[in-house]
């Protein structure tokens, strides 16, 4: 079955020969997919203590964001510990999109600071928003956002998706909660704020752009999304994954790439579709997506943020729920029976007697100097409590 890394490990040696000019971090992101689970990382050997001869070795991840083959295990992680956020109250999906004409603020020197405008503009239009009485009235409110920079034909479009409560707290502290489960707020209300707060940030980051986008109109959506497990598994399948999954590769020749995508530009009737690129175009349309260093991708506001649990507990009591212990949906549970099989197999059953295989040896990454073989020392069986020391 053809997979992602396969294509890019293709096809990078005659992308990089182009001479293409690279930031620093696209340069390190062409060095983890090319060495991301090789003996260059680093690894370790399991041996099988009963069948002689029967080794197995294995190496370690790049742990990049923009890897493929990284990321699973936090994505189910990611997506249990938001779904035990989540309070008995109407949820939504917001989406916020910028024109077109200010795409190229996120290359360069001032990327970071752009999508951290980005970000700052977003939230501050939802809480000015959610606080005004026609629409929540939730001087306290609490969301969650996450950046997506591309679309199904890996072309790069930058929007961040919210997953919003209907429901928090006023300025007395009292709780509030939609009186329509199926709508928040129209999107209309949202897009002048977003273009003022948007403005400002960009004035206060020093960034500028072509003075006609402030009299477009800017993308945003509003959609109900039932309890929030559906927005939260949503982000889940997004989060820790890179531009395109596996699933959705075709073919891959000596020179092209086949891949399925989705076309959304009959809202009401999406399909299906294939799209054939060169190698090189591939790479490049891969490797634009890799965001600034230290760029924080997901981001908790009001009640969301980890720091704030006495009040997200204050938000729980006003709803009528104390204690709020989310019920795993069957992709959950899935993905739980999904780790729990990953996590048996990295306990590395020997092939023959199917006894689990104990690590002997380090592979050490190829960037440390001295051995690169290095034996794992047997450890006694730790002292029982009170036992005197020999």
């Amino acid at each position: 079955m053809p997979t992602v890394i396969d294509a890019l490990r293709r096809f990078l040696p005659t992308y990089l020969s182009t001479k293409p000019v690279l930031s620093g971090v696209q340069r390190r992101a062409v060095w983890a997919l090319q060495n991301c689970r090789t003996a260059v990382m680093g690894g370790h050997v399991h041996e099988c203590p009963t069948c002689p001869g029967q080794r197995e070795y294995g190496f370690n991840s790049c742990h990049h964001k923009s890897c493929p083959q990284c990321g699973r295990t936090a994505t189910a992680e990611w997506v249990r510990r938001e779904q035990g956020k989540l309070i008995p109250a109407p949820y939504f999906m917001v989406t916020f999109t910028l024109p077109s004409e200010l795409r190229d603020l996120f290359f360069g020197k001032e990327a970071k600071a752009a999508y951290d405008a980005f970000f700052h503009a977003s939230a501050a239009t939802l809480s000015q928003t959610l606080a005004e009485k026609k629409w929540l009235g939730a001087d306290t409110s609490g969301f969650t956002m996450v950046l997506h920079t591309w679309n199904q034909k890996m072309l790069f479009h930058p929007h961040l998706h919210c997953i919003v409560p209907g429901a928090g707290l006023d300025t007395q502290g009292n709780y509030v909660v939609v009186k329509n489960a199926d709508y928040l707020m129209p999107a209309d209300a949202l897009k002048k704020v977003l273009r003022h707060h948007f403005g400002q940030q960009m004035k206060a980051h020093g960034l500028s752009c072509d003075p006609a986008v402030w009299r477009k109109k800017w993308g945003v959506n509003v959609q109900a999304f039932g309890s929030g497990e559906n927005a939260v598994k949503y982000l889940g399948r997004y989060i820790f994954r890179s531009v395109i999954s596996d699933s959705r590769i075709l073919s891959i020749t000596d020179t092209h790439v086949t891949f399925r995508y989705l076309d959304r530009s009959d809202r009401n009737n999406p399909r299906a579709r294939t799209m054939t690129l060169s190698g090189i175009e591939f790479v490049r349309r891969h490797l634009r997506h890799v965001q600034p260093a230290k760029l924080r991708a997901v981001r908790y506001y009001g009640y969301h943020h980890p720091a704030a649990k006495k009040t997200r507990q204050r938000v729980q009591q006003g709803s009528g729920a104390a204690t709020i212990t989310a019920t795993p949906s069957a992709s959950a549970e899935e993905a739980a029976q999904n780790e729990e099989a990953g996590t048996a197999k990295r306990k590395h059953l020997c092939p023959c007697c199917q006894q689990p295989m104990q690590m002997i040896a380090r592979i050490m990454p190829s960037w440390t100097n001295g051995a690169l073989w290095v034996p794992v020392q047997s450890r006694a069986p730790p002292r029982e409590k009170g036992a005197q020391r020999a």
